[in-house]
Order: C-alpha cells, then structure tokens, then sequence
C-alpha cells in the first residue's frame, strides 16, 4: 500500500467493574462523554434520539476544536464507531473512525476502543504525532471510564 493511502491503527482495552448495559451508556451517550471524559467541552446531538447508525452529534474537544461526528454501525450494548474528519482550523488532516465494543466479562465489562486514522495532506506529516498523541490517551480515557462508573 503507497504511503498516501496509509492507514493508521491503535487499539486499547480494559476491563471496569460494571455492567455492559452501564458502560455502553457510559460511551454512547454525549451527556454522560461530558460528565466523564476530560476531552469533551460540549456535545449535542444533531439528530433526535434514541442514538443509531447515522445519527449526528456536534461537540467541542480539547486539542481538536470543533467536530462533526456520526455514528455508524451502532448495535446496542455491544458496539458503535465515532466518523470524524479531523482538522486543524480550516484544514482536514484526515478521517478518523473510533470503534468502541463492550463485552461482559466475569469481573465487569472488557471495553475495547480502536482508532483508525486514515490521513490526507498535512495529515500525512502529522499522523505519527497523531497517533502517539491517541495512544497516550486510552488509558487515561480507560482510567476516567472507570472513576465515573464507580
């Protein structure tokens, strides 16, 4: 595969000592991301609930700025995945595709999150930093998971 159409991954898992039903709440919906994840300012959904494939959400991030995000591939208690084209101001750096994925385990819930960042342009210079940048913050995004659901 050319480096121009190079994708990058990172994945992260942990375990939280609650419920699937809980902790897919935990990740889907955007007022509860507000109480719990450090990296959210402000979201709102676009689109009327209950959260499904395609439904849209607007938030505000940190390190990110403002972001348009869909839902796809969403099967309730199980999994769902954030699309987003990531920009730096007016610039796209590329699409992200974030997956989250619960599964019931004997001490609580394993969560699962995968980042896939497909890169364009300046995002191509940027990806290594990117990512880095994404994998110092699972466990972090894992350690707050687990303070709010406890």
């Amino acid at each position: 595969m050319s480096d121009r159409r190079r994708a990058y991954t990172v994945t992260g898992a942990a375990c939280v000592e609650a419920p699937v039903g809980r902790v897919y709440a935990a990740l889907l919906n955007p007022d509860e991301q507000l109480r719990w994840n450090s990296l959210y300012l402000q979201a709102e959904m676009s689109t009327p609930e209950p959260i499904a494939t395609g439904s849209v959400m607007t938030g505000r991030f940190k390190q990110s700025g403002r972001s348009v995000i869909t839902f796809d591939a969403v099967v309730p208690n199980e999994t769902f995945t954030h699309k987003v084209m990531m920009k730096a101001g007016p610039i796209a750096l590329g699409s992200f595709a974030h997956t989250y994925r619960v599964q019931a385990v004997p001490t609580g819930t394993e969560v699962t999150q995968h980042v896939r960042f497909e890169p364009t342009g300046l995002g191509r210079l940027l990806a290594p930093l990117i990512m880095k940048a994404f994998e110092a913050r699972l466990p972090v995004s894992f350690h707050e998971l687990e303070q709010y659901l406890s």
